[in-house]
C-alpha cells in the first residue's frame, strides 16, 4: 500500500513506484479489493468521475514499468527533436529571414509546453500549478498565437485573403486576452475549485474560465481553414502551398489512426500509447512539411527576384547596352560609375533619313513616331546580327558601334540599304513615300565612357573619329552616295569581295587635316553596280588625270562613263569639275583636289 500522504515527498521512481503507477502485491488465488484513494489537495481539473478517476489500470510490473518508462523515452524523444528542429529554424532564420522566425518559436514553445507536461514535469520535479494550474492554457495560447502568425505568415494573408486575414488577426487578439486572463487567474491557484470537490465535482474540464476543449476550437477551425485557403494558392499555382495543404492537414490524420487503434485494441495502455504517439508525429510532421513549404517559398521568392532581375537586365539593355558594360569590364549596370571610360579601337557608323524634315511634315506627331520606331526596329536586328550595338538613337538616326571587325560595320551598313527595299515596297502599299538613309563610316580610337552628372548619366563615346564618321553621313547628300566610308577603314578592309570606289578627298569643318573618302558600291542597285564596276577602270585613270591637273584627259574620260552610266552622280560631279576648269583656266593656277567643306 502506497502512503499517499508522502506524495511529492519522495521519489518518483524506487522499486513500488514509477511515477502515478505503484507496486501492489496480490495474492494468488485469492479475491482481493484495491481501494484507490485520491487526494483533493489539490485536484488535477483534467481528471473526472468517468473514465477519469474510476478507473484503474492493472498489470505485471514489468509490463506498468515498461509502459511508464516507455512513456517517459517518447517525452524526451520529442522534446529533443522539437527543440532541434525550433534551433535549425532560428538558424535558417538568421541566414534566409521569411516565416522560419514564427516556426521557430512555435517549436522552442511546444519544446516548453512537452518538458512541463504531467510526466516529465514529475520526472523534473516542476511545481504542480505551472501544468495543473491557469498558467498551462497560458502555454497553450502562445503557442496559438505563434502558430495562427506562422499561417497568417506563410500564406501572405494580408495579400491573399485580406478579409479572412482579419478573422486570424482576431483570433490572435482572442488568445491573447486568454494569456492575461488565464495568467493572472493562476496566481491565486489553487482556488476552491480544485479542494472543493462537492460543489466542484471532477469533470475532466481542466482549469480556466475558458476550459481547454472550448480553447481549442478556434485554433482547430483556422487550422482547417488554413488547409482550405492552402489548397486554393495551390491550384492558383503557388509550389509551395501544396507543403502547406499536406501541413494542415497532417493533425486531422489523428482522428482516423485513434478509432482503428481503438476498433482492433480495444481501451488498453497500447492503445493510449498508439494514439498519444501518433499525435505527437503528426504534430512534428506538421512543423517538418511546414519547413518544406517555407524552404519552397523562399526558393519561389528567389526564382521570382531572379526572374525580375533577368526583366530588369533586360530593360536596362534597353537604355544600357550589354556591350557597353562588357568594353568597361562591368558584370552590372550597378556598378557603373560615372567617368567610368576606356580607350578603345572601333568601328562608328552614322545613319540618317535623307529629306525626313519634309517627310515628317506630311505626318502627325503620332504617326511621325510610329514611322521612325517602324525604321529602327528594321535596322536594329541587322545591327545587331553584325556584331555592333546601337548606341544612341537620334531622331531619325542612329549612331552604331562595331568592335570586332571593319567589315561588320559595312555589311550592316549594305543590308540596312537592301533591307530598305524591302521596307519602302511595303510602306508603298499604304501610300507612304519611299525613304532614302545615307550611311557614314569611319573607324579609329575613341574614348568610351560614361558622362553626366551623378543623377543622370549615360554611355557615350568622344573622339574626333566619331564627328568624321557624323561628317561622312553628311556628305552621302552632297555625293548622292549610299555608304560613304573613311580612308582609315577602307585600309583596314580586306574582304576583296567587297567593291568600294575612290570618292574624293575632303576637308571638314573640325579637322585640319584633309582625307580621302570613298563608297561602298554593294548597295547600289544590281544594274548600277554592274555600270560601275564596268566604267570602273576608266573612273579610276580618270581620277588619276585630275589629281594631275589633265582635266582635259579627265573630262574625255568622265564623260564616256557619263554616257555609258548618266546615273553616277560622283562621275557627274568630276564630268563638272573639269569642264568648269577648262572653262575658268584662271582657277588652275591655284587649283587644289582636296574639297572644303565648311558645314557640318
Amino acid at each position: 500500500m502506497y502512503s499517499y500522504w508522502n506524495f511529492e515527498t519522495d521519489r518518483w521512481i524506487d522499486e513500488g513506484r514509477v511515477l502515478d503507477k505503484y507496486k501492489i502485491l496480490l495474492p494468488k488465488n485469492e479475491v482481493t479489493i484495491v481501494y484507490n484513494y485520491f487526494r483533493n489537495n489539490p485536484l488535477d481539473r483534467y481528471m473526472g468521475k468517468t473514465n477519469g478517476l474510476d478507473r484503474i489500470g492493472i498489470g505485471t510490473w514489468e509490463t506498468v514499468r515498461f509502459q511508464q518508462y516507455l512513456s517517459i523515452l517518447s517525452n524526451i524523444a520529442t522534446i529533443s527533436i522539437v527543440f532541434s528542429f525550433a534551433l535549425y529554424y532560428l538558424f535558417m532564420f538568421i541566414v534566409s529571414k521569411g516565416p522560419y522566425i514564427w516556426l521557430s518559436l512555435s517549436l522552442f514553445q511546444l519544446s516548453i509546453l512537452s518538458t512541463t507536461n504531467l510526466v516529465i514535469g514529475k520526472v523534473l520535479s516542476i511545481d504542480r500549478w505551472v501544468y495543473h494550474s491557469e498558467f498551462s492554457l497560458c502555454q497553450i495560447s502562445i503557442l496559438f498565437i505563434l502558430l495562427l502568425q506562422f499561417f497568417r505568415s506563410s500564406m501572405n494573408l494580408r495579400i491573399t485573403f485580406p478579409k479572412v486575414d482579419k478573422i486570424y488577426i482576431f483570433i490572435i487578439i482572442f488568445y491573447l486576452l486568454m494569456v492575461i486572463i488565464n495568467f493572472f487567474t493562476s496566481l491565486n491557484w489553487p482556488t476552491e475549485k480544485y479542494i472543493d470537490l462537492v460543489n466542484y465535482p471532477p469533470d475532466r474540464g481542466g482549469p480556466g474560465i475558458i476550459q481547454m476543449k472550448f480553447l481549442t476550437i478556434p485554433f482547430l477551425l483556422l487550422l482547417l481553414t488554413s488547409a482550405i485557403l492552402s489548397y486554393k494558392l495551390w491550384k492558383k499555382g503557388s509550389k509551395y502551398s501544396k507543403y502547406l495543404f499536406v501541413s494542415f492537414l497532417l493533425p486531422f490524420l489523428s482522428v482516423p489512426v485513434s478509432l482503428i487503434s481503438y476498433l482492433i485494441l480495444d481501451f488498453t495502455w497500447v492503445t493510449w500509447f498508439i494514439i498519444s504517439s501518433s499525435v505527437g508525429v503528426l504534430f512534428i510532421a506538421m512543423f517538418i512539411t511546414f519547413g518544406f513549404a517555407v524552404a519552397q517559398q523562399l526558393n519561389d521568392m528567389k526564382n521570382s527576384l531572379f526572374e525580375q532581375q533577368v526583366k530588369l537586365t533586360k530593360a536596362y539593355q534597353r537604355f544600357v547596352p550589354k556591350q557597353l558594360l562588357e568594353y568597361l569590364g562591368k558584370d552590372s549596370i550597378l556598378d557603373v560609375k560615372l567617368g567610368d571610360q576606356v580607350s578603345i579601337n572601333m568601328s562608328i557608323l552614322f545613319a540618317d533619313i535623307r529629306s525626313f524634315t519634309s517627310i515628317s511634315e506630311k505626318m502627325s506627331p503620332e504617326e511621325n513616331f510610329k514611322f521612325v520606331n517602324s525604321y529602327l526596329n528594321n535596322i536594329g536586328p541587322l545591327i545587331r546580327k553584325n556584331n555592333g550595338y546601337i548606341d544612341k538613337f537620334m531622331g531619325d538616326g542612329v549612331m552604331a558601334l562595331f568592335k570586332t571587325s571593319e567589315k561588320d560595320a559595312i555589311i550592316a551598313a549594305i543590308e540596312m540599304h537592301k533591307s530598305l527595299n524591302s521596307y519602302n515596297q511595303k510602306s508603298s502599299i499604304n501610300g507612304q513615300d519611299p525613304i532614302k538613309i545615307g550611311i557614314g563610316i569611319n573607324t579609329g580610337k575613341m574614348m568610351l565612357g560614361t558622362l553626366g552628372e551623378s543623377n543622370r548619366m549615360e554611355g557615350s563615346v568622344i573622339s574626333d573619329a566619331v564627328n568624321i564618321a557624323s561628317r561622312l553621313e553628311s556628305l552621302t547628300k552632297v555625293y548622292k552616295s549610299d555608304i560613304l566610308i573613311s580612308e582609315d577603314t577602307k585600309k583596314k578592309i580586306k574582304q576583296k569581295n567587297l567593291f568600294t570606289r575612290f570618292v574624293d578627298i575632303v576637308k571638314v569643318k573640325g579637322k585640319s587635316e584633309s582625307f580621302s573618302i570613298y563608297e561602298v558600291v554593294d548597295s547600289n542597285s544590281s544594274n548600277l553596280y554592274k555600270l560601275k564596276k564596268d566604267t570602273i577602270k576608266d573612273f579610276e585613270k580618270g581620277i588619276e588625270h585630275y589629281h594631275n591637273k589633265k582635266f582635259k584627259n579627265a573630262a574625255k574620260l568622265f564623260n564616256k562613263i557619263f554616257d555609258i552610266n548618266p546615273d553616277d552622280h560622283i562621275n557627274f560631279l568630276y564630268k563638272s569639275r573639269c569642264e568648269n576648269l577648262l572653262k575658268k583656266t584662271t582657277l588652275i593656277k591655284n587649283w587644289s583636289p582636296i574639297v572644303e567643306y565648311s558645314e557640318k
